[in-house]
């Protein structure tokens, strides 16, 4: 049975995006700078204020207010009409030279510093950038950033681009570590062995500051790097020859506050980025990790579910305009992993993985992320995914550890209990059984509307929720509301192997048929669809959010503007 009662909350969003950044010559895909010059929104209810994310949104509600606080780099210039240059101002491109306002560390062939080992990473302060240039063989070298920058002056290792547009490499395997970082990676042996033997870049506090020392304001941009698994080997500070543990990243964030990590190529890795936060303190907890631009391939370890493309534990996650491809075969990882409070993950196009979003509970930080608004909402729009429905959902909302009772720290009673906020996503499926919901609890609800969700015609099960198993007295499933959407003919709402528990409510009449709207490769609306001018606002949902960029054929963020009635339905406005 459907049922069609909605629950709402008053939650006010003010402002618009400004997003500009510098103009620069050459390729989109240039040097950028770190977080762009995007709005923080800031949730402000009579127990807390909390950082959020950075959206476009218009007000929908005013019980409580939403504010803004816009930070543009310097020399910002205006928008062009070129693709690159938009997409340079979405992602606030800067070039990697010399902020100005600090040291600078120049890295190639012939220049001051010719191998990573040499840099005095031990030592970067505010305003200090390494600049990474092209080298005929790829740099092998292992780094930890201990530096604590400033808003205006932040820590910036970015790559110089090649004349044919290619990023300067770091290659895990082989890689050698500056003798003079033992000490940052750890006070004792087991310590330094455990971050060194993670990854390749790991950013955390600095041992010789104490236990509530932490990174902050560094930002990783422009770079190729690779090679960080088990299968490969490197030498440690101490010229010991080891191998990566499994559970590890290309690029590690242990804590710090914002953190950037932009513009890169990272494969072959067996996650690209970890981050990790923890209940001993803010200290302890990262902020405001942003993580775009990025391109994410061949991740994962054969046979194992726990090593993903992104893996993030924060407060106030934002993932977008990113490309992930899927993981290397046989691995049985996700794309997006996240256990955050305050998570957006938007315009990104997502290839395959088990799941392609699983958005779980806080495993290791539940009492700072559960005293967190933001905890409760989680926003996931204007993406594209592609994924094979045979090996798990598309999105998984609310938790992944099954068994508690009432009161522990683990388990059901730290499950997100928010609302998850999906709309206009693109999903084309793929394989013989897809479904696309997978709801821990009825403590968890999803607000769908404005998605384009076709299933292909060699789905034989097209099952709109997955069941869960779950402890008493929590019952598995969750709440579904369906606003205005297309979805292919012959959906169902129940799993291929029993009914699924929770509601679906179909707050909107669906739309849909049994042929593809969309064009398959660039996501567009074809000529004639039923997506054009469709969109509708969701009265059913806190906020009411305006899209202000898509990601094009190639990847690239572009402005999104509508150019009819009404949004197109998805990701892509024609």
């Amino acid at each position: 049975m459907f049922h069609c009662s909605v629950a709402t909350e008053n939650i006010a969003f003010r402002g618009a995006v400004t997003g500009l950044a510098g103009l620069m010559a050459g390729s989109a895909l240039m040097a950028l700078a770190a977080r762009p010059a995007q709005a923080q929104v800031v949730i402000r209810t009579a127990n807390a204020t909390t950082a959020v994310t950075s959206v476009t949104a218009v007000t929908a509600a005013s019980a409580s207010t939403l504010t803004r606080t816009i930070s543009a780099p310097p020399g910002v210039l205006a928008i062009g009409s070129t693709r690159s240059t938009v997409a340079a101002a979405a992602l606030g491109l800067t070039p990697c030279q010399p902020s100005g306002k600090g040291r600078d560390f120049p890295v190639g062939p012939g220049l001051a510093y010719t191998t990573l080992d040499q840099v005095p990473w031990e030592s970067l302060k505010a305003g200090d950038t390494v600049r990474i240039h092209p080298a005929p063989t790829p740099y092998r070298g292992k780094f930890a950033i201990v530096a604590q920058g400033t808003a205006d002056a932040p820590v910036r290792i970015c790559g110089v681009r090649g004349a044919d547009g290619s990023r300067p490499v770091i290659d895990a395997d082989g890689a050698t570590t500056r003798a003079a970082l033992s000490g940052l990676y750890g006070s004792s042996t087991y310590a330094r062995d455990i971050h060194q033997d993670r990854s390749l870049i790991v950013i955390k506090s600095d041992p010789a500051q104490g236990w509530t020392a932490y990174p902050r304001h560094i930002r990783i941009d422009g770079l190729k790097i690779t090679g960080a698994h088990p299968s490969r080997s490197f030498r440690n500070a101490a010229g010991a020859l080891r191998s990566y543990l499994p559970f590890g990243a290309c690029v590690w964030v242990e804590r710090g506050h914002d953190i950037s990590i932009v513009d890169n190529e990272i494969t072959d890795c067996q996650m690209g980025v970890f981050s990790k936060s923890t209940d001993d303190g803010d200290f302890a907890v990262t902020r405001n990790l942003y993580i775009a631009g990025n391109r994410f391939a061949g991740h994962g370890i054969v046979g194992n579910v726990h090593q993903h493309s992104t893996y993030t534990q924060s407060i106030g996650t934002v993932i977008e305009f990113n490309r992930y491809e899927p993981l290397r075969p046989g691995a049985l990882g996700n794309g997006v992993k996240d256990r955050s409070a305050g998570t957006v993950v938007r315009h990104n196009r997502i290839e395959e993985g088990s799941h392609a979003i699983d958005l779980v509970e806080a495993e290791d930080f539940p009492l700072t992320a559960m005293a967190t608004p933001a905890y409760r909402n989680t926003f996931v729009y204007g993406n594209q995914i592609i994924k094979t429905g045979d090996t798990g959902s598309v999105i998984t909302y609310g938790g992944d550890h099954f068994g508690s009772q009432a009161g522990a720290t683990w388990g059901e009673p730290i499950f997100r209990k928010g609302t998850l906020h999906f709309f206009h996503n693109t999903l084309m499926l793929k394989g013989t059984a897809a479904w696309v919901f997978r709801i821990a609890t009825t403590e968890e609800k999803v607000e769908a509307w404005n998605n384009v969700i076709h299933f292909a015609p060699s789905i034989r099960d097209k099952s709109m929720r997955m069941d869960r198993e779950v402890a008493a007295p929590w019952i598995g499933g969750g709440i579904v509301n369906l606003g205005r959407n297309w979805i292919s003919s012959g959906w169902q709402d129940s799993d291929i192997w029993h009914k699924v528990r929770g509601q679906l409510n179909l707050v909107e009449p669906q739309l849909g048929d049994t042929t593809l709207p969309f064009d398959a490769a660039s996501f567009r609306p074809v000529a004639g669809s039923a997506l054009i001018d469709a969109g509708k606002r969701s009265t059913a949902s806190p906020v009411s959010l305006v899209l202000s960029h898509q990601i094009d054929a190639l990847g690239l963020p572009q402005l999104r503007r509508m150019s009819g009635l009404g949004h197109d339905l998805g990701a892509v406005e024609r």
